[in-house]
């Protein structure tokens, strides 16, 4: 997929209960531009998997085809919480720059996730599943892109 339509799937954070794992709530408050090219909003998600069940907000700012971050704001699961998206061009560098190069056929994507559980059990009970869901849902974008641009 191109580096434009990944970062599609990925910013519509409104989506996301509609093909996350566990996501059982999306919603997306207070849209505004700062600079020239990037947009902060607050986007709500509902989290449940098993005896874990949250609401939390997080403030996410978006470059068009170039990142996608979410910060949590008020995890009552997490004492911090930051995802990071980023975007790259499947080209060589000296290609990346040119305007078309958001829509050549494949990207690179670099997926960061930084989290640290409030409470020790939450950690130690994350420990047998993170990789699992990790890639569940890492799978699930993949399989919305899918499904979206109908490859």
């Amino acid at each position: 997929f191109s580096q434009a339509q990944v970062y599609n799937v990925v910013s519509n954070v409104e989506q996301y209960k509609d093909f996350v794992p566990y996501c059982t709530h999306s919603h997306v408050y207070g849209s505004h531009q700062i600079g020239n090219n990037t947009t902060v909003f607050d986007g709500e998600l509902g989290v449940g998997f098993k005896m874990f069940e949250e609401k939390y907000m997080s403030r996410v700012t978006c470059e068009p085809h170039r990142y996608v971050q979410a910060i949590s704001k008020d995890a009552e699961l997490f004492k911090e919480l930051v995802t990071t998206w980023r975007f790259t061009p499947n080209l060589p560098p000296s290609q990346r720059t040119h305007p078309d190069a958001i829509h050549h056929p494949s990207c690179y994507i670099d997926f960061e996730i930084l989290f640290e559980f409030a409470s020790p059990l939450h950690a130690h009970a994350s420990s047998v599943f993170f990789d699992q869901v990790s890639k569940m849902m890492l799978q699930a974008f993949v399989d919305r892109c899918k499904s979206v641009y109908k490859a």
